[in-house]
């Protein structure tokens, strides 16, 4: 059960027959935020990457939901600066940001090098959105409807700390199991990832709707929130984007698009 890696090579082109997915995938989390782009009507944007290789990936699958949901990268600048922006952000990022007109301002910085910073600093009044600002994620403490304010006091209750991406990954990976043991009332690894990948599985995840597998590369489909840190905006996928089978497909790489073929 992967908790922790997005890579999109795990669900391209990488494929484990044995390993299914409950974190959402970068491509997954970048179509997210290029859906609302694109049904805001925001679509000049202006991306700054950091130089990690999480950094790279997420900018690259903002790249490709860029193209696939039409966004305009007007500028696509490297972050490469080794300032004190503690100091220097009102200096700095003013001129960095520079750039004609655009509609948003995508950041991708994953570890908050220099995210934080961005928002109120850039030379055009605009949202910050990407890794900072507002983000798209697996999971976070605004998330409330559907149950889940529940589930939020239960892990604070036990762990003394909100309920982060990871942990709610983990807890999709362990209630997955639970739930097809109970259903099965076996224990058989077989016959667990075989009922997973199945039709009929479905997890109750407090997301407003039931969860399923992918059965060509074992990615848990789920609607991916949008949020600040005290508010959350919006959930995708949203209306007006359609799928033969599934609207959650409409979240990172579809069947087509990958090469995996796990189940069977």
């Amino acid at each position: 059960m992967n908790a922790g890696a997005k890579d999109d090579d795990l669900r391209t082109d990488e494929c484990h027959p044995n390993l299914v997915h409950t974190i959402p995938s970068y491509s997954m989390l970048t179509d997210a935020l290029g859906q609302w782009l694109n049904q805001r009507r925001w679509q000049q944007v202006f991306m700054i990457t950091g130089p990690t290789d999480e950094d790279q990936a997420w900018a690259q699958a903002f790249r490709r939901s860029a193209k696939r949901f039409g966004l305009d990268l007007v500028a696509d600048k490297p972050w490469t600066f080794d300032t004190d922006l503690r100091r220097m952000a009102s200096k700095e990022l003013p001129v960095f940001t520079q750039h004609g007109d655009y509609d948003a301002v995508v950041v991708a910085d994953v570890h908050g090098d220099f995210g934080e910073y961005v928002p109120f600093n850039t030379w055009l009044p605009r949202p910050v959105v990407g890794t900072q600002g507002m983000s798209p994620v697996a999971w976070h403490r605004v998330v409330e409807s559907w149950g889940a304010a529940q589930l939020q006091k239960r892990f604070s209750d036990l762990a003394d700390r909100n309920m982060n991406n990871e942990d709610y990954a983990a807890w999709a990976a362990v209630r997955s199991i639970g739930t097809a043991v109970t259903q099965l009332g076996e224990a058989n690894p077989t016959s667990i990832r075989n009922f997973l990948l199945g039709d009929q599985f479905q997890l109750a995840g407090f997301k407003g709707r039931k969860l399923t597998y992918r059965s060509w590369n074992g990615q848990l489909r789920q609607p991916i929130p949008l949020v600040h840190p005290r508010g959350l905006v919006a959930q995708a996928p949203f209306d007006g984007y359609l799928h033969p089978n599934s609207q959650m497909d409409t979240l990172g790489f579809d069947e087509p698009e990958s090469t995996c073929r796990i189940s069977g």
